[in-house]
């Protein structure tokens, strides 16, 4: 079995409502598509999800990278997934997505030439259901409050909590309000997406002692890889490295140094095969994962972040697929929360059926 070609789609993701962050506010994600075809009819599947504020690619430079790695990649076995990740990254500097996008399709062929979940290839099943960490974050505390004793009861049991978009002491009202009102049960943590200087996290983070949040991602801005540690260091609520981490280089500068976990995600670290070996070094370095999708993907990335979360040995920061709040997608059944978890697809490969390409 060859690869007998690589087709580009870029799509464009729409939001129900935007999503506000401390650096931005997004109202839709223009992506891009990749289908993979075999010499004997298999297809797969995988997205590359544009990031400009954390990978610096937008949807024209990650279709522009697959459309000059694809060609090179033409009669090759698919099944080979290790050797042509290799590979592609060694064709074009820091171009992750567009690896990560050839890789989530090259695990949907595998998985439905052997019949088999993708998830299966990545080890075994650990769990079949996935608990979605859901945001809130309005900056006005008694409506965040409100929306997470909503969202607990319609069945979610995770909750991150958008932080730099309003006043700081309003948002330690909102952390406080969300914790006390939701029974022990839920897990509270909160994002601040680079909002503050080194002083203003440690006062924030200091006037949490006590409370029981799960972590803070992201206290400050990127770039500053002392800064990170000192603050998790002196933190008493555990540190997520985000922004900060690009690399497998970057995942094992924070190990053992006092931040608690980093974020994994698809577009950082060349698809599901970055991620799994993302989560390798973790386990052996001591941090915690998230895994988080860059929003907005579609179901298609998502479904990789599902059966990575479904394979991995332990996700103490929670997961997050990147779909939720989509007006569209490009499944006709697209991947569903249902009370507040999602199902790992049992078809094989992803488990999705792209059939909407216009959304």
């Amino acid at each position: 079995m060859k690869i007998a070609s690589i087709q580009t789609f870029p799509i464009t993701v729409p939001l129900v409502k935007p999503i506000v962050m401390s650096h931005i506010t997004i109202e839709q994600s223009d992506n891009v598509l990749v289908k993979v075809t075999t010499d004997e009819g298999h297809v797969g599947w995988g997205e590359g999800v544009e990031a400009t504020d954390l990978t610096g690619e937008t949807q024209q430079s990650i279709q522009a990278a697959i459309d000059f790695i694809g060609p090179k990649l033409i009669g090759e076995d698919p099944m080979r997934r290790s050797s042509l990740w290799a590979a592609m990254s060694k064709m074009m500097y820091a171009n992750e997505t567009a690896v990560g996008a050839i890789d989530m399709a090259l695990y949907d062929i595998a998985g439905k030439v052997l019949g088999v979940p993708v998830a299966e290839l990545l080890g075994g099943v650990a769990r079949r259901s996935i608990p979605a960490l859901t945001m809130v974050g309005s900056g006005v505390p008694a409506v965040d409050i409100e929306a997470a004793r909503t969202k607990y009861d319609a069945g979610y049991r995770w909750f991150k909590v958008k932080l730099g978009i309003g006043d700081a002491v309003d948002e330690l009202e909102t952390v406080r309000g969300v914790r006390g009102e939701l029974p022990s049960d839920a897990v509270v943590c909160g994002d601040a997406n680079q909002a503050w200087s080194e002083p203003e996290a440690l006062r924030f983070l200091r006037a949490l002692d006590g409370l029981d949040v799960r972590f803070i991602e992201q206290p400050i801005p990127q770039g500053d890889h002392s800064a990170m540690v000192r603050v998790a260091q002196a933190s008493p609520i555990p540190i997520c490295a985000d922004q900060s981490v690009h690399s497998f280089s970057d995942i094992a500068s924070f190990g053992r140094t006092g931040v608690a976990g980093v974020s994994l995600k698809l577009v950082k670290l060349g698809g599901i095969t970055g991620v799994m070996k993302g989560a390798a070094m973790c386990e052996v370095l001591g941090l915690s994962v998230n895994l988080s999708g860059k929003i907005a993907e579609s179901s298609v990335a998502a479904a990789a972040n599902i059966h990575c979360a479904a394979a991995m040995h332990a996700i103490e920061f929670g997961c997050s697929p990147a779909n939720q709040g989509l007006s569209a997608d490009v499944t006709t059944t697209p991947l569903a929360i249902v009370e507040g978890h999602y199902e790992l697809p049992d078809r094989p490969g992803l488990g999705i059926d792209v059939d909407n390409i216009g959304l």
